[in-house]
């Protein structure tokens, strides 16, 4: 039927045309459905695409961040030394011109500030100033506050001690013309009173200002809500990770690798630079019965102990440190600008590391060990242990001599050492109670040894069962 013929007959039916005109509008209806349900669907799928790939995505980063590692420089570090005897000694001048060649820079103990009594007690360091200038390259002064519970009052009695003893180190630095590059603030503060220390460091930093003002802190700290507005107060901090143990059976060592590493990872994240502080020397401990410590003894400390007391020894490991100086030579957070060395070697300091020990332990390097057995005269033989290495030893080896073709006549161990002989065949013990140890370069005569004729002796050194 033609589009004319249509028309017609509609136009002679007119209920026709009403059909006609209603059933266009539905189909126009059911068209316009049709339509807007193909476009609904159209934002559907597109909101669900979208959304699919906002999943994807999130699934990526997550992805991402699961591997993402935190970025790290390599490289030798940096390398000072704390001098933190209170007596300047010439061995410690000495030790100040062997720290000159062998660091970058030292930190000396300028004063001591005891807080916890009716009043301020100071006990300044004997410093050789005219040695100081003459010998010391790059120079920082530090005051250590002993333990103190509080109040820090800006405006209290110890703050303005801290403050006039800031001012007097200062002023004593001006006028012996040393020049330094940073003052220190060694104060071990409880974790709970970290908001108030602030008041003090505020009230301290424009009496430091325009030196360099650093303050040590402790590991525990790094969890503080209070640890990033303290540390904001000053220019830089020096984080310790190393310590005696405040309850016997806690720990066994002053520093403890992992832990060490896991610190220096948190303090990098508050994006702020920071030196690592880490031991070289041994202590004694003393624990009350209730395992609380007490005191400790250094080599220029020997607190005096009640009946009772249980000492326990505690010393920095050589050959771990090394490895955790290699670790951070290989990778460290670009925040760990350097290593401080708590304490430069000494020659009289009897708890203390030699500068062999040290020197390979900075460069990442394991300190050598080697014991020779030295034998010296005819006849008697005096036998003596040498210490060829670079590591203090514990002496907790036997030595034994072997000989043929004659007969022992006598025998006698020195201090510290017992002797049993055998057919052609002594053999020198430690006494366990003496706990010997050897520095490098040194020596300890154990013995000797007299024979009905001269002979030769072989010598072999052995670890005790």
């Amino acid at each position: 039927m033609t589009e004319l013929n249509l028309s017609a007959r509609l136009r002679s039916n007119p209920e026709s045309l009403a059909n006609h005109r209603r059933f266009g509008r539905q189909d126009r209806h059911r068209a316009g459905t049709r339509e807007r349900s193909d476009s609904i669907s159209h934002v559907r799928s597109n909101a669900l695409d979208l959304k699919a790939r906002i999943i994807s995505l999130v699934a990526l980063f997550a992805l991402a961040g699961c591997g993402r590692t935190e970025p790290t420089i390599s490289g030798p570090l940096k390398q000072r030394g704390y001098v933190w005897q209170r007596e300047w000694t010439s061995a410690v001048v000495d030790a100040l011109g062997e720290t000159n060649r062998r660091m970058d820079g030292v930190v000396i103990l300028g004063a001591e500030l005891n807080l916890a009594g009716k009043k301020p007690a100071v006990v300044k360091a004997t410093i050789d100033w005219d040695a100081l200038k003459r010998q010391a390259g790059h120079c920082a002064i530090a005051i250590r506050v002993a333990p103190f519970a509080g109040p820090f009052r800006s405006d209290g009695e110890s703050a303005q001690a801290i403050v006039d003893l800031a001012k007097q180190l200062l002023a004593e630095v001006r006028e012996h013309d040393v020049k330094i590059d940073e003052f220190q603030f060694d104060f071990d503060c409880a974790e709970k009173n970290l908001g108030s220390y602030r008041a003090w460091l505020r009230m301290l930093k424009p009496t430091i200002q325009p030196e360099h003002f650093v303050i040590t802190v402790l590991p525990a700290w790094l969890t503080s809500s209070n640890f990033l507005p303290l540390i904001r107060e000053v220019d830089g901090y020096v984080l310790q990770v190393h310590s005696v143990p405040i309850s016997a059976g806690t720990a066994t060592t002053l520093s403890d690798s992992r832990l060490a590493h896991e610190w220096v990872r948190k303090a990098a994240k508050f994006g702020k630079p920071f030196s690592v502080a880490l031991p070289t020397y041994r202590c004694a401990a003393g624990y009350g019965p209730d395992g609380k410590l007490l005191s400790v003894a250094m080599d220029s400390v020997q607190p005096f102990w009640p009946p009772g007391t249980r000492i326990l020894e505690f010393g920095a490991n050589a050959d771990e440190i090394a490895a955790l100086v290699n670790d951070w030579q290989r990778a460290r957070p670009r925040e760990m600008r350097e290593l401080l060395w708590y304490r430069v070697p000494i020659a009289t300091d009897a708890r203390n590391w030699r500068w062999p020990t040290l020197s390979a332990v900075m460069a990442g390097r394991l300190p050598e060990h080697k014991l020779n057995i030295l034998q010296e005269g005819e006849n008697p033989i005096d036998l003596s242990i040498f210490n060829a290495g670079e590591a203090d030893e514990q002496l907790s080896a036997n030595v034994t001599a072997t000989w043929s073709g004659t007969e022992l006549t006598a025998a006698d161990a020195l201090s510290g050492w017992n002797v049993r002989s055998q057919i052609n065949r002594a053999v020198f013990s430690v006494v366990a109670s003496h706990g010997l140890r050897l520095p490098p370069g040194a020596t300890r005569k154990i013995g000797w040894l007299r024979f009905d004729r001269t002979t030769n002796l072989e010598t072999e050194l052995s670890k005790s069962k």
